[in-house]
């Protein structure tokens, strides 16, 4: 019974592992980088497509009329930057 008990929690811990791996390397396969993590009191900026906080350190940034524009991913600069393509 004590046998069972303990393959259980090795089966479930092993199973837990293998989930937060899998999950892990789904988020770095996007096509782009974090520049680095957050420092601990940073500023965050929101992002003007999504509307997420991000870390400024590791948003992309793109300079629009002189002001400097952030943005969580790859994928919302080039949507920004399409709709202020289109009149």
């Amino acid at each position: 019974m004590l046998l069972k008990l303990v393959i259980v929690v090795i089966a479930i811990y092993l199973f837990y592992k293998l989930i937060r791996k899998d999950s892990s390397q789904a988020r770095g396969s996007r096509g782009y980088k974090r520049q680095q993590k957050p420092a601990g009191g940073e500023d965050l900026v929101e992002d003007p497509v999504c509307h997420t906080y991000i870390p400024e350190s590791s948003a992309l940034k793109l300079n629009v009329e002189g002001k400097t524009v952030c943005f969580c991913s790859q994928k919302c600069l080039d949507t920004y930057v399409q709709e202020k393509k289109q009149p």
